[in-house]
């Protein structure tokens, strides 16, 4: 009977440890890293991609700016403070357009304050600014479809079918005869005999011919020696 009772005992208690450690018991924590390791690595997952496609869009438009061609402009004020001379020799060394085209541009940015260079490759327009400027030159880009339609402005100011046009001096009375004359062979490059007879002329008669030069020649010439504080005027050749 008591040995009955021990037994009984015994069974009892041992049903009680299998209940307690059940595997009904464990199921909550084995579960619960496999049921939120997806949601965590889902989560990072999409925030890693929202970052990517806002640092790094993929769209077309992302590079449409570089893949279009660019206008680079050359910009000057009415008191440039580089000689104009000097401007013409960078843009030909930088953009390597011909020295004509290159006193053309000054010329004109010099008259209306801007003038278009060249149309370029975005990459090759920043670098060329970007040199431009370090030798304290201003440009602008701008797209080149931004002024698609439009009316393009003449290269030059002067044009003329004979393309002569004759540079006159005027009398000024603010500057020696001496300084004019020596901004003449300066600028237009004639003798300095030439220089002091127009200059001379100039004084006794209120105007007086330098010489006759073409359109890109004489826009640069009046545009220098007007720089410098020497009046000046053009006119068409055939006008006699």
């Amino acid at each position: 009977m008591l040995f009955n009772l021990v037994i009984s005992i015994v069974a009892i208690a041992q049903c009680d440890v299998f209940a307690f450690s059940s595997p009904n018991h464990r199921h909550p924590v084995h579960r619960r890293p496999y049921a939120t390791a997806p949601m965590l690595s889902l989560s990072h997952s999409d925030s890693c991609m929202h970052l990517l496609h806002s640092e790094h869009p993929s769209t077309p438009t992302a590079n449409q700016n570089t893949s279009q061609m660019w206008e680079l402009g050359l910009l000057i004020d009415s008191n440039p403070k580089l000689p104009l001379e000097y401007t013409t020799r960078c843009i030909n060394q930088v953009v390597g357009i011909s020295d004509a085209d290159s006193l053309e541009v000054v010329t004109q940015a010099f008259r209306h304050g801007i003038a278009l260079i060249e149309e370029l490759p975005f990459d090759i327009a920043v670098s060329y600014k970007t040199e431009l400027e370090r030798r304290g030159i201003s440009c602008e880009m701008v797209p080149a479809e931004d002024v698609e339609g439009e009316e393009a402005a003449p290269r030059t100011s002067l044009e003329d079918s004979s393309d002569l046009w004759e540079l006159g001096l005027l009398r000024n009375a603010q500057y020696s005869r001496e300084r004019t004359s020596r901004c003449l062979c300066q600028v237009v490059g004639i003798s300095e005999s030439d220089a002091f007879e127009a200059t001379s002329q100039a004084y006794r008669l209120g105007v007086a011919l330098i010489d006759e030069f073409h359109s890109e020649h004489v826009e640069y010439f009046a545009a220098e020696l007007t720089r410098l504080g020497i009046a000046v005027c053009v006119v068409p050749a055939d006008d006699e």
